[in-house]
Formats: structure tokens, C-alpha cells, sequence
């Protein structure tokens, strides 16, 4: 190539450069002067479109920001026009204000309904001067000459409609959450209560500590029966409840004073905890002055009972010449107790058993089964009112999760079905095999595998239902050495029905039973997830990891699949 060529392509080459540079210079020149304009044109248009829905502004600038603000319908807006943009921005800054305490329902409400927003936001921000959270609607305002007005007013009517939406969904969201809360609550005080009675069933004293405002505990039988002093002279009795003693000499007063008045007035906790010294004489000692120590505790409560606990101590007398190591006054005796005090009076409870027991004959008399609880159909099944009572009284303890006091019900109610069954009747099965499934569930809630297995086996032959489910469970958390054979029988089973027709034994006309396809998926993914964890707890973690992978393409089962996976090979 001759030097002229080359001259001549280079001088094209920057003609094209230059070109190309003073075309952006020209672009960015024109990017400018558009800003410059849309941003006038912006305010031009609000200014007009305010003016048509008769409303007064008060504009402020500051550097590239120009704001207004105005009250519209009662609501208190403003609009940010910024220059180089080619919108503006609406803001509802006071749209909602909640205390500090409701900033995670805030927070949750904001979320849920940025979710389901379209051209707008909501967002909150803590004043923490005021202790409160204030929440803001903003939204960004696109719009033309002709149609700025109807989009402005459009905004601000979705902003109280927003303002309205929050307002309803936050005070939702607060009765949903004081719902939970109180469910914590009941879900606390049942775990409370039937700690408590588990611990009175088995107190050496015995496990009869319910006292009632009708039936209280006195001094003297408290002291009786737990120490033994059958005969005691006392001397005076010092109670020291909130820091103030009070002195009781006389000694009537004294031995039948009710224990539980030295903490529940009225119903209630009126203290924490009591002290009291109760001096006396031993008759079998007349001439030596004794002490016992009472301490008196709050233990909780249910809406049904006051728990409290009363701990006493005899102080032993120092030896002497005139007693020996080994005597009965040198004996140290000291024990601790808990005791109920029941809110709700019997007859209360009674009464209320007598109303369902009249409203379940009425109906079966008129055979308006149609219409009966499940609770009302197995309370006229009994027809006996004692094993009605017991049921009724069983289930509903059940229901509140104190289960040692279910079981003395129900397993009254169980032993008289059994005789009615076993005198024939043979029309009583439905409320004795319900009867034994509750049993068994108690004794399932309390650990007490064995017992639970023993009762849910009358309900044998068993479904696909609840009844099995029992079973199952029963010989799983026992690892009694049946199950694992007792799951592969009944999976087999499962298999075979998939393809076949059920014939339940439910009842003894041989009414079939069909479950559905769901059914039996479910009942099936049940049946191989305790299989699964007990091969696990039996530390056979290569048989479980078997089915545990092909678990994790079951949408039912993956989440119990990878727990157990995990569990393995942190143990393996």
C-alpha cells in the first residue's frame, strides 16, 4: 500500500471518531436540556392538576428537588419532582402509627402487603422519641399532559384504600398473634397442670390433695396425715405472709384453720409464699415445747386450680441425759407436699355432663342422630349414665391434657363396657373400643408404652384408621421387639390393598370399608416413616438410609427424611 492510501484511511478514520463524538456530545447535550424540561413540565402539570381538584400547595426546593405539600380528603401528602427523572413520587407519610410492641406485626403487614402492591410501597420508620412506628405510603406517579390529574387522583384514593387494607390486616394479624399467645398460654398451664398432678398422684402422703372452698384442708389434717401428729396440743401458731405477723393462741382456731388461707383469698394468689411456726406439745411428752416449720409456695395455676406447696419440718429436741440417740423425739421429720385447691365446684362440672347426657337420649329417643355430636353418639351408645358420666368427665380432662385425672374416668367407664360385653351386649363395641383408644392415648401421653399397647389391643382387629396408628406408635417408642415384624406384615397388607378391595372388620354386619387412594397413600407414608425411625433408633442407620433416600422425592415425607439423614450422620 502507497503512503497516500495510507494517509487518506487514516483521515477517515478520525473524520468517523470526531463524528461519532460530537453526535453523544450532541445527545448528552440534548439528555440535559430534557431533564431541565421534563422536570418544568412536571410541576407545571401538578401545579394545574392540584388547582382542578381545588387544592392548596406549599412548595419548597432544595438543590434538584422540588416538593410540595398538601392535605387532601383529610390526609396529609407530598410530591417529590426530581430533576432528570420523568416522574414523581407521592408520599402518604403519616398513613399508620402503632407502638413499639406491634413492630413485628408492622413489620409482617408491610411485607405481606408490598407483596400484593402494583406501583406502590409500603415502608415504616421508628420514632424513637416517641417510642411509636410510623408507617408510609409512597408511589411514583407516570403520567402525560392529559391525564396527570385522574392519575394523581387515582394515587391518593389507592393510598386510603392501602391506609384502610393495613389498618384491618394488622389488627388480624394482632388477634391471630394474642390467639397464639393465649395458646402458649393454655398449652403452658396444661403442661403445668399435669406435671402437678403427676406429682400429687404419686406422693407417699397419697394422691388425694384436692381441696375446694366447700371442702378445705385444715391444719390438723394436713399435719396428720403428713407427719403423723394424730394429738397434738398447740401452743400458739406465728404466720408471716408479706411481711406482717399475725399471732394465733386459741386452739380451735388453730388446728381448724384451712392451710390453703394463707396464700388464696378469694380465689386467688394474694402472695407468693408463706411462713408459719406452729409451737406445741407431744402428748407423749408434756413437759418439751416442739416446733414445726410450715413453708407455703405458689406452684402455678390453671383456670381450674390453684397449685401450691407445703413443706413442714419438726425440729428435733438437742439430746440430753433423759433421751437417747435413738429416741423418738430426737427423729427428724420433715416432708414436702402439693396441694390443689379447685376453682370449679363439682356440681358445676356434673351439671353441665347432665345437660349433654339429656340432650343425647332426647335425640336418640327421637332419632335425630342426624343432628348429634360425635360426643352425644357415643354418650347414647352407652346407655348407662354412670359409664356416660365417665366417659363425658374422661374426655374432656383428655381434651386438657390431664391425663392422670382422664384415666380414673376412663378406665372406670372401660371396666363397666367390658362387663356389659362380657354379659353379651355386644352392642356396646363402638364406645368400649373408643373408651380403650382414649386409655391408650393416656397412657401413650405419659410414657407408659405397655399399658397403652394392653388397651389398644382390644380395639382389634384394626383398620387403617387411628386405632393402628395407636398400635403402631405404642410398639415404636417402646422398641418393643414385635413392631419391626408387626410394620412389615402390615406394610405387606398395605401393598396388597393397593390393588384390592379393603373389607374392614369396623363392625360386626361386615360393612365394607373402602379407603380412598389418599387414604392409603397417607396411611402408607406413615407406616414406612416409623419404620424408618425405628430402624434408626435401633441403629440399623444402613437399612434406614434405604428408605429414607427414596423418601426424599415424597413431598409427604422429605422434610422427616432429611431430619433422620441428618440424625445419621451426625451418630454414625
Amino acid at each position: 500500500m502507497q503512503i497516500t492510501d495510507i494517509i487518506t484511511s487514516i483521515s477517515f478514520i478520525l473524520m468517523a471518531i470526531a463524528v461519532t463524538v460530537l453526535a453523544v456530545l450532541r445527545i448528552l447535550g440534548l439528555r440535559k436540556a430534557m431533564g431541565t424540561t421534563c422536570q418544568g413540565d412536571i410541576k407545571a402539570m401538578i401545579k394545574r392538576a392540584l388547582k382542578q381538584l381545588n387544592v392548596n400547595a406549599e412548595w419548597t426546593s432544595d438543590k434538584d428537588v422540588h416538593t410540595l405539600r398538601f392535605a387532601y380528603q383529610g390526609g396529609h401528602f407530598s410530591i417529590d419532582i426530581r430533576k432528570g427523572q420523568d416522574f414523581a413520587t407521592l408520599s402518604y407519610l403519616y398513613f399508620y402509627n402503632a407502638g413499639m410492641d406491634s413492630i413485628e406485626n408492622v413489620r409482617a403487614v408491610c411485607n405481606l402487603c408490598n407483596l400484593n402492591a402494583d406501583n406502590c410501597r409500603i415502608v415504616y420508620t421508628v420514632d424513637s422519641k416517641e417510642s411509636s412506628v410510623d408507617v408510609h405510603y409512597i408511589s411514583d406517579i407516570h403520567a402525560t399532559r392529559e391525564d396527570i390529574g385522574q392519575t394523581l387522583q387515582l394515587a391518593m384514593g389507592e393510598a386510603f384504600r392501602w391506609q384502610n387494607t393495613f389498618s384491618k390486616k394488622l389488627d388480624d394479624i394482632g388477634k391471630d398473634r394474642k390467639g397464639d399467645k393465649e395458646k402458649k398460654v393454655a398449652e403452658m398451664n396444661s403442661e403445668i397442670e399435669l406435671m402437678r398432678e403427676q406429682e400429687m398422684t404419686h406422693q407417699a402422703e397419697g394422691s388425694e390433695w384436692h381441696e375446694s372452698a366447700s371442702q378445705p384442708f385444715s391444719l390438723k389434717h394436713v399435719i396428720a396425715t403428713t407427719l403423723g401428729l394424730n394429738a397434738i396440743v398447740p401452743i400458739g401458731l406465728t404466720i408471716t405472709e408479706n411481711e406482717t405477723a399475725k399471732t394465733i393462741s386459741d386452739t380451735n382456731d388453730i388446728l381448724g384453720m384451712n392451710v390453703h388461707a394463707m396464700l388464696i383469698d378469694d380465689g386467688k394468689f394474694k402472695c407468693k409464699s408463706a411462713f408459719a411456726k406452729l409451737d406445741f406439745y407431744d402428748p407423749r411428752d408434756l413437759s418439751q415445747e416442739r416446733h414445726l416449720m410450715m413453708d407455703l409456695e405458689a406452684d402455678g395455676q390453671t383456670k381450674d386450680t390453684l397449685y401450691y406447696r407445703v413443706t413442714l419440718s419438726v425440729s428435733p429436741t438437742s439430746r440430753n441425759s433423759d433421751t437417747d440417740i435413738n429416741s423418738w423425739q430426737r427423729q427428724k421429720k420433715m416432708t414436702s407436699v402439693l396441694l390443689g385447691y379447685d376453682l370449679t365446684p363439682s356440681e358445676d362440672r356434673l351439671a353441665h355432663f347432665n345437660y349433654v347426657w339429656k340432650e343425647a337420649m332426647s335425640k336418640a329417643k327421637n332419632g335425630d342422630e342426624a343432628n348429634m355430636t360425635e360426643e352425644e353418639k357415643t354418650l347414647a351408645n352407652m346407655q348407662s349414665a354412670h359409664i356416660a358420666k365417665n366417659f363425658h368427665m374422661g374426655k374432656h380432662l383428655y381434651a386438657q391434657r390431664r391425663f392422670h385425672e382422664a384415666l380414673g374416668h376412663l378406665t372406670d367407664a372401660y371396666h363397666e363396657l367390658e362387663d356389659k360385653w362380657a354379659q353379651g351386649d355386644r352392642g356396646c363395641h363402638d364406645s368400649l373400643w373408643e373408651t380403650a383408644y382414649l386409655v391408650a392415648c393416656c397412657h401413650m401421653a405419659l410414657g407408659q408404652y405397655e399399658m397403652a399397647c394392653f388397651y389398644i389391643q382390644a380395639t382389634a382387629p384394626f383398620d387403617i384408621g387411628k386405632f393402628t396408628k395407636v398400635y403402631v406408635n405404642c410398639l415404636v417408642n417402646n422398641k418393643d421387639f414385635r413392631a419391626l415384624d408387626a410394620i412389615n406384615i402390615l406394610l405387606d397388607e398395605l401393598d396388597h390393598l393397593q390393588g384390592n378391595d379393603f373389607i374392614g372388620d369396623d363392625d360386626d354386619d361386615d360393612e365394607q370399608y373402602e379407603p380412598s387412594n389418599t387414604q392409603l397413600d397417607s396411611f402408607i407414608s406413615f407406616v414406612r416413616r416409623r419404620k424408618a425411625y425405628l430402624l434408626v433408633s435401633l441403629g440399623r442407620y444402613d437399612e434406614a438410609k434405604t428408605i429414607l433416600t427414596a423418601m426424599l422425592k415424597e413431598p409427604e415425607n422429605s422434610d422427616f427424611a432429611l431430619n433422620e439423614l441428618a440424625y445419621i450422620q451426625k451418630n454414625k
